[in-house]
């Protein structure tokens, strides 16, 4: 059950699990986080805060992301996932 003003211990395993799997992502496509954000048009600030969770991203602009290091979007969600399932109980 989620907690009233904060998250789960499930959610926030999901939400690490997002994280690190949003810069893993990158990091497999051999891209800095400068790199990426030039080929977005955006700044490395922000990719830095996608990938400390200090900034949400939204389905859009993930597939971006996904489509800039050649990865489907149905990938990222499949290993998304796949990372979620061993949740420590």
């Amino acid at each position: 059950m989620e907690r009233i003003g904060g998250l789960s211990a499930k959610r926030q395993h999901e939400r690490k699990v997002f994280l690190r799997l949003l810069r893993r992502i990158r990091i497999e496509a051999k891209l800095t986080q400068a790199q990426l954000a030039k080929v977005l048009g955006v700044t490395q600030a922000r990719i830095s805060k996608y990938e400390q969770g200090e900034r949400r991203i939204d389905v859009l602009e993930l597939k971006t992301v996904c489509d800039a290091v050649g990865l489907p979007l149905m990938e990222f969600a499949r290993r998304f996932e796949e990372g979620c399932r061993p949740y420590p109980a």
